[in-house]
């Protein structure tokens, strides 16, 4: 057994546990229904120990909001290094090869008598790239959620784009397909 995950995992028990009774001490401090407080009355008391239990769920938010919007800045100027920095390939976009996979999947949808299932259209398709760079070939694969035709209509429309790779590491590569997302 490992003492660190055992560890981790009743860390992780105290944290939700605390949570949820910090909400549920602030709803019998707004006025949860008991028999000495009735419906409308508030106990400042209980609303203050509720937030000071729950302020530990409201640090790691904030903690894990800051961290996913550095790794996205970060991500970002890394591509805008790239675009400047870095050597551009031009690729024909007619040339790729694109593996489809388009299928409609049946969910579930609501629950209890108002349950239903629903056809949900999902769309696979796999762009596979192999371009030489100074005595190596670069093999690029990329994942696009997005209707076959609509894909190709854009890679005709577009016709071509740009590969741009780290001059010292050409495993840092960025293929330029912003003008999906418009």
């Amino acid at each position: 057994m490992d003492f660190k995950k055992i560890l981790s995992d009743f860390g992780s028990y105290i944290f939700i546990g605390l949570t949820l009774l910090g909400f549920l001490i602030i709803y019998a401090g707004v006025g949860g229904r008991s028999r000495r407080n009735y419906v409308g009355e508030t106990n400042f008391y209980f609303i203050g120990i509720g937030l000071i239990l729950i302020m530990p769920f409201i640090i790691w938010t904030i903690k894990n909001k800051l961290k996913s919007k550095q790794i996205q800045d970060d991500e970002a100027s890394e591509i805008r290094k790239l675009i400047s920095c870095g050597d551009k390939i031009t690729i024909n976009l007619d040339l790729l090869e694109i593996q489809t996979n388009n299928y409609r999947q049946e969910v579930s949808v609501g629950h209890g008598t108002q349950q239903r299932n629903e056809y949900v259209d999902v769309n696979h398709n796999v762009i596979l790239l192999e371009v030489p760079y100074k005595d190596e070939l670069i093999k690029y694969k990329l994942n696009i959620d997005m209707d076959s035709t609509k894909l190709k209509m854009h890679f005709a429309i577009k016709e071509t784009t740009e590969l741009y790779v780290d001059p010292e590491n050409s495993n840092n590569n960025y293929l330029d397909l912003r003008f999906l997302e418009g």
